[in-house]
């Protein structure tokens, strides 16, 4: 069946805004680093800090990361400010709903666009040209509120299982606190934990082996997603031993951004075949000495962050973490039996969380459905 809707390109339809904040205005700045992959809400900002940014935008407008549009980063605005340069602010014209327009943008369809549209190849940027030409069905004005009213809420579902999930981990961590804040266990190095830590694989321009690389969104928040991954070029086929093992943890070196946010991520494999790259650490922890569930959290927790935070080194105002560096950060180490009494508590909690990961997903698969339905994508 051939759709009545016109099909547009998104230049038609919406448009580049390019404004300069007045100087010395004081407001929120928004950084690659506060987008998160696949969110269309902002989260994190930061607050009348000095910066360089001279690019504003306004509430309601699009934030688009340009910059390795692979990593899936675009988001609505909440409020007037500032943001980087990598950033491509986007706004709706008269002929479509501004509260549709995150969601055209946000979709997987368009990163796919956009990333075979990118060039350069060690950081990768796609110009507003090149999005223009994204296309699409344009359903009449009136449809257009009631899908964006149908997404929103579904927005608002999705937000509230993301809560349910947030106390869970909370639940989690008030208890690795209550069992082992005051026990006094011994501290053990990472490295003295680990029977081998190893720098991934960088693509090469004059590759002619083609593999899936992970992307540093793989290891977001201590969880690993075996999804954000990207095609790759190597002159050699990589080795196994370059490859996402099953059992090994892997650490984020830096994050590509002024910010130490994401450097020292840390998080467990889950599937193989995906080669791990240069920017991430694979660590092989020894069996029968710290648990999954226990050093998963321990982790997260200050006084490791603390030790991260001392050891990331600048590069050009870049912060990375080094091998030696990580392999010297320090965790407590309980008893064995401890581990396993703390581990039991996190699989029943886990199988709340799974419920709720299946519902939110079936949310996200349905919404998918329904916008490309619409959209014709």
């Amino acid at each position: 069946m051939v759709s009545s809707m016109p099909r547009v390109s998104l230049g038609d339809v919406a448009r580049e805004v390019k404004q300069r904040a007045p100087e010395g205005a004081a407001c929120p700045s928004v950084g690659l680093e506060h987008l998160d992959p696949d969110e269309i809400e902002l989260s994190r900002w930061n607050e009348d800090r000095e910066n360089t940014f001279t690019k504003s935008f306004s509430r309601g407008q699009v934030l688009f990361g340009r910059r390795r549009a692979y990593l899936r980063k675009a988001v609505v605005a909440p409020f007037d400010g500032v943001c980087s340069g990598d950033i491509t602010v986007i706004e709706a014209r008269e002929t479509l709903s501004p509260r549709l327009l995150p969601f055209i943008i946000q979709n997987e369809a368009l990163f796919k666009h956009a990333v075979s549209n990118s060039a350069g190849s060690l950081s990768p940027r796609v110009k507003w040209q090149s999005l223009a030409q994204f296309e699409f069905n344009l359903p009449a004005r009136d449809q257009q509120e009631k899908l964006a009213d149908l997404l929103w809420t579904a927005q608002d579902t999705r937000n509230h299982y993301k809560q349910l999930l947030s106390i869970c981990d909370d639940v989690i961590k008030s208890q690795f606190v209550e069992m082992f804040s005051d026990g006094g266990f011994p501290r053990r190095s990472l490295s003295s934990l680990s029977t081998s830590m190893q720098n991934g694989l960088s693509p090469s321009k004059a590759g002619i082996h083609r593999a899936k690389v992970l992307t540093l969104s793989a290891i977001t928040q201590g969880s690993f997603d075996e999804s954000a991954w990207k095609e790759g070029a190597f002159k050699d086929d990589p080795s196994l031993d370059k490859r996402v093992s099953g059992g090994c943890y892997y650490v984020c070196r830096g994050n590509g951004n002024r910010s130490l946010v994401g450097t020292g991520e840390f998080a467990p494999s889950s599937i193989p075949d995906l080669v791990f790259p240069d920017t991430m650490i694979e660590v092989r922890v020894k069996q029968g000495e710290v648990l999954p569930a226990y050093l998963t959290i321990a982790w997260k927790q200050p006084f490791t962050r603390d030790q991260i935070e001392r050891s990331a080194k600048t590069t050009n105002g870049t912060y990375k973490i080094n091998q030696k560096a990580l392999g010297e950060v320090e965790i407590p180490v309980p008893p064995l039996s401890l581990q396993q009494e703390f581990a039991s508590f996190v699989a029943e909690v886990d199988k709340s969380k799974f419920a709720i990961q299946k519902a939110l997903d079936e949310l996200n698969a349905t919404t998918k459905k329904i916008l490309n339905q619409e959209l014709g994508l």
